[in-house]
């Protein structure tokens, strides 16, 4: 399948990226001549970008002084004078093409604001035509409809930018061998996904959480899962599931925690409390130990040695793997998602 083929094309995503570094560096330099050069920055996106503006913004405020948010694209078109009024603003659009309607529309009214500069973090060559910046993953071109390389190439770009805005390249330093850690997760997660859904075939509910940098990552999973399984899929933060959704979990779910390191405690109850409701969970995060041996039925540690945000990239490959053998079990053909394009164009 061509879908399954591109997720294993995303190691190589990432190593173009990290030969791109000076090219970047030089760009995001003189979008940031110094430290004040904006009162906030927003990152927009739609759908799959939008997940990934919410984990961009975490990121970017995480690491430096300046505000940031993750903005649907349709906010900035609606309401700019409520982002943008009496302000030095950044807009960062993010987007696999170009021409998708609604980020051209967004940023076409952006730029009627006098103190607004816009820096695309893209796959696409032809975002400089339109946006006074440009940030390039310039190895994520697919064929097919669901992003895979494209969306995890771009996060691994807005951790660059966080980290280089804010004066830690030591940190992206430390993912010059990112491609061979990457492949390694790979091809455990894809083991680990397909061992799940041969062995709970039963499960039609499926729910991902996370914190943090790892929200935007859990609604993009939720997302993979419904493009290519089209299957009931939620995304929340850890602790909004026990407010009003986890009266849906009985013994048809699945639960997928990417657990960051802050919320690891109460993740543990979560899970507890979950298993008591009839769910299987399966746990992806950093240095997990044995924390969730006696309430997860799937646990996945990254030990690389590294800080969320430099895992944020891998985490959700999790969701891609899902997405896939949810779409295989139920015969359906992942490549062709009912009623999707690569880009929304409205007539």
């Amino acid at each position: 399948m061509l879908t399954y083929h591109e997720i294993y094309r995303q190691p190589e995503a990432f190593e173009a990226v990290n030969g791109s570094l000076d090219s970047i560096y030089s760009v995001l330099d003189e979008v940031f001549p110094q430290k004040n050069a904006y009162d906030e920055v927003l990152f927009i996106g739609c759908g799959t970008s939008l997940y990934l503006a919410q984990t961009a913004a975490h990121m970017f405020a995480s690491c430096t002084d300046i505000p940031a948010k993750g903005v649907p694209c349709s906010e900035i078109y609606f309401f700019p004078e409520t982002y943008l009024k009496g302000k030095k603003v950044l807009i960062c659009p993010i987007t696999r093409k170009s021409y998708t309607t609604e980020v051209r529309m967004a940023i076409d009214r952006a730029h009627t604001f006098p103190n607004v500069k816009t820096l695309a973090i893209t796959c696409d060559r032809d975002s400089a035509l339109y946006n006074d910046f440009m940030i390039l993953s310039p190895d994520a071109e697919e064929e097919s409809v669901v992003m895979t390389s494209s969306f995890t190439s771009m996060v691994y770009l807005a951790a660059v930018m966080a980290y280089h805005v804010s004066g830690q390249d030591e940190k992206i330093g430390q993912l010059k061998n990112y491609k061979d850690f990457a492949a390694g997760v790979l091809a455990d997660m894809d083991a680990l996904a397909k061992k799940a859904i041969v062995e709970h075939p039963e499960r039609s509910l499926f729910v991902t959480l996370g914190q943090g940098t790892y929200y935007g990552i859990a609604k993009e999973c939720m997302n993979k899962m419904k493009e290519m399984g089209l299957v009931s899929s939620e995304g929340y933060y850890d602790m909004e599931y026990r407010h009003g959704p986890m009266s849906l979990v009985d013994d048809k779910t699945m639960i997928v925690y990417l657990s960051h390191r802050a919320s690891r405690k109460e993740d543990v109850a979560l899970a507890f409390q979950m298993q008591e409701y009839g769910a299987v969970n399966m746990v992806i995060g950093a240095d997990l130990k044995d924390d969730f041996k006696d309430c997860a039925s799937y646990t996945y540690s990254l030990d690389a040695g590294l800080e969320e945000i430099q895992y944020a990239s891998v985490i959700g490959f999790i969701g891609q793997f899902l997405g896939y053998y949810i779409a295989l079990r139920k015969g359906l053909d992942a490549d062709t998602p009912r009623n999707l394009s690569q880009a929304i164009v409205l007539k």
